[in-house]
């Protein structure tokens, strides 16, 4: 392979991202192949049906099987309608029934966490480093603690092994949430349903998705950098925190 820079080429080698699938079998009846980075396959199950709304708390599992690229569930609660096989690998939504998610508490938070958070993803991010093809997502308490970094090809599928992670774990809301990718409207709804109560993205976020965070009253940031950050939703966690000396006043003209 070669790089194009400066007006020459350089021969260069590149690590390209790994890619899998996992199909879903719930209750005896196939519902899902997922294209994804290997790895924590049972973490990525678990975490789509559960945002997905197909089951509600862990003890509704009442067993589950991996076999290679198969993981089976079998659940006792709603399953969903049922669907073709189908891969989302783009992060394609796919919502049985969507768990119901309430306003989310308030937290007076340290303005400073979303840039924290994103700083150890980034630094945790090995799989980026060695590709540059891949997205992330990291899970944080309250005080900026990392509890755990997934890494996929899907930004969608990153937050799902998050979700399962927190399910095995038995870990208790409410947690922050570092992105790599932009937030759409299921991907507030994602980090919302598993108890965050602020979002870091790296990006930016859709119209629709700026528009379920403020519905969930989850804090929303973007483009987070090591210099500043936008805040698009619910600013009070991070302004009430604020001291008043980091505040500036804009002149607006009459």
């Amino acid at each position: 392979m070669y790089r194009y820079e400066k007006g020459r080429f350089v021969e260069q080698k590149f690590e390209a991202p790994q890619e899998t699938e996992l199909t879903l079998v719930v209750n005896g009846k196939p519902m899902l192949r997922l294209a994804h980075s290997p790895g924590e396959e049972v973490e990525l199950g678990l975490g789509f049906l559960w945002l997905g709304g197909v089951f509600d708390v862990i003890e509704q599992v009442r067993w589950l099987q991996r076999k290679e690229n198969v993981l089976e569930i079998e659940v006792a609660a709603r399953t969903g309608p049922g669907v073709p096989l189908r891969t989302s690998s783009c992060g394609m939504g796919i919502v049985y029934s969507e768990r119901k998610v309430q306003k989310l508490p308030f937290v007076a938070l340290d303005p400073e966490l979303p840039i924290a958070i994103q700083d150890q993803l980034r630094n945790g991010a090995v799989q980026y480093a060695r590709t540059r093809g891949i997205h992330g997502a990291a899970v944080f308490d309250v005080e900026g603690n990392m509890l755990h970094l997934s890494e996929d090809i899907g930004r969608h599928n990153a937050v799902d092994k998050l979700a399962g992670k927190i399910l095995l774990e038995g870990w208790q809301p409410p947690f922050l949430l570092a992105v790599s990718g932009r937030v759409s409207q299921e991907m507030a709804h994602k980090a919302a349903a598993m108890g965050a109560v602020l979002v870091a993205s790296r990006t930016g976020a859709t119209e629709y998705g700026i528009r379920a965070a403020s519905e969930y009253d989850l804090t929303l940031c973007t483009y987070v950098r090591r210099t500043g950050y936008r805040i698009n939703t619910s600013p009070g966690r991070l302004l009430v925190g604020a001291a008043d000396e980091v505040f500036e006043s804009v002149g607006v003209e009459e």
